[in-house]
């Protein structure tokens, strides 16, 4: 009976030592900033970055590509921290059409109707708070909101990607959608201009984000 008594007060004993260590270890990370391998700063490689857009209308859609100037990244503990990063609008372009309507429909995205890139050469966006989430059907494993400049308007919008580090390499593959209303480009937006019957465009501009970047730290 002693030896049994003994025995269980030496498990007991063996697992609250086992778990002070546990906790004094995990105290020590928090406080000595502990780095975690993914941990660091990253540049967007703009080269193997791509932003890919959407716009469609009644009778079909047109689909083209943005260029990211700039960008930089910070993962800490495990985690998505922050981001800031520059696209390059005057980069703008159309795949889906060729020659004189292809040139026609850029020149008119660069205007005032749309994105006023003269005048409005560069849009940002700035993430302000992110988490983790259970990986939906998409495989998405983060959400990140972040304060989007276009056109000198700042509006906040919410986006959930797929994060991956491998090595000193981090990806990201994202699809969102903006409401180009709020960013006061009403051309031909039927929630502006009901008259306009089917010769309108949808205000939901679609987004399509796979983006890399390498450890700058």
């Amino acid at each position: 009976m002693n030896h049994l008594l003994s025995n269980t007060m030496y498990k007991i004993s063996r697992k609250l030592v086992l778990s002070s260590i546990a906790i004094f270890a995990l105290s020590l990370a928090a406080f000595t900033g502990i780095r975690y391998h993914g941990d660091g700063n990253y540049k967007v490689n703009t080269e193997e970055t791509n932003l890919e857009w959407t716009g469609k209308k009644f009778t079909g859609e047109h689909v083209g590509t943005l260029k990211i100037k700039s960008g930089t990244i910070t993962m800490g503990g495990h985690q998505l921290r922050s981001g800031d990063f520059e696209i390059d609008m005057t980069t703008i372009t159309c795949t889906d059409l060729k020659g004189d309507a292809k040139e026609d429909l850029e020149s008119h995205l660069r205007n005032k109707d749309f994105f006023s890139t003269k005048k409005f050469p560069v849009a940002t966006f700035k993430i302000t708070s992110t988490g983790r989430m259970q990986v939906d059907k998409d495989g998405n494993n983060y959400w990140a909101k972040g304060d989007f400049t276009l056109k000198g308007i700042t509006n906040e919008i919410r986006i959930k990607c797929r994060l991956k580090v491998v090595g000193t390499v981090l990806t990201i593959a994202a699809r969102f959608t903006i409401d180009r209303t709020k960013w006061n480009i009403k051309y031909k937006s039927k929630s502006v201009f009901p008259e306009l019957g089917d010769k309108f465009i949808y205000d939901d501009l679609e987004m399509r984000l796979t983006l890399v970047a390498n450890k700058a730290d």
